[in-house]
């Protein structure tokens, strides 16, 4: 086993193989037994392509720990907003998010640090550094004067993970935006985030490089059990997904449970029309 910034993974010994992961004899995280982030929003307002107004409701949401929820909004500009608002880059005009019990609207200084850099984000909206080593781009979320050869060892297992293994020690500049796509998600695994926050790749990928990534995508959520936030531009994708959540003009229009039945979702989703 390995220890990682006090997480002790079984899977050490399969990370390293490219492909199919294994996941050390266990059965993949499901919400049930996930160790995901259960994720609440109350009435957040203040995001792109809302107009204000007494009229709008906000978006409030209740997400149970290691599910996955595809978000489909109109505008498009919404849903990415959200997921800023999720991780703490940006603060809603109002509302509430609370994440793993933290109440994010209300971090400041040091705290609201940590807790960016304890989530995943996968998003070309933060593309790789050119003045960093592939290995360099994925240990960046690490915060610590000296990198540890734990955590080298790790970004290694990822790289290999994502199938960018190959590309360690190639400059930025020359990788293919796959390629690009497949060290940022190692990036967003580096800290072994409780919560990932994703783009759909297919905005700037063409269908055969957007499905491998969004594959690798659905595989580490499968093994390690995070919960999923993913935007995405065409309902079809929603199937990847274990719930899709369509927001229109700043709140919840429908909440569709996509797979699974667990009482917890079903007690809690609002069904709309």
């Amino acid at each position: 086993m390995v220890s990682y910034l006090g997480s002790t993974y079984p899977w050490h010994d399969e990370l390293v193989a490219s492909g199919e992961p294994s996941t050390g004899g266990q059965s993949p995280a499901s919400p049930a037994t996930a160790s995901g982030a259960p994720l609440i929003l109350t009435g957040v307002v203040g995001l792109a392509g809302v107009a204000a107004g007494r009229d709008v409701q906000g978006i409030s949401l209740q997400v149970p720990p290691g599910q996955s929820i595809a978000l489909l909004s109109r505008p498009a500009s919404t849903a990415t907003d959200l997921l800023d608002v999720v991780a703490g880059l940006r603060r809603p005009s109002s509302g509430q998010v609370v994440v793993d019990g933290i109440a994010v609207h209300q971090l400041r200084g040091p705290a609201l640090d940590r807790y960016r850099s304890s989530r995943g984000l996968l998003s070309m909206r933060f593309p790789l550094l050119q003045s960093l080593s592939v290995t360099d781009n994925v240990l960046a979320p690490v915060r610590a004067r000296r990198i540890e050869p734990v955590a080298r060892e790790r970004a290694a297992q990822l790289l290999a993970f994502t199938g960018a293994a190959e590309t360690a020690a190639d400059p930025v500049r020359t990788l293919s935006e796959e390629q690009q796509w497949r060290i940022l998600l190692a990036r967003a695994l580096m800290p072994s985030p409780h919560l990932v926050l994703a783009e759909d790749p297919g905005r700037s990928l063409d269908p055969e490089g957007a499905s491998a990534i969004l594959d690798l995508l659905t595989k580490a959520h499968a093994l390690f059990g995070f919960t999923l936030l993913l935007t995405i531009g065409r309902v079809a994708t929603a199937s990847r997904c274990q719930r899709l959540v369509s927001v229109v003009d700043g709140a919840v229009a429908d909440d569709v449970l996509m797979l699974g039945d667990d009482s917890w979702t079903r007690g809690r989703i609002d069904r709309i029309g």
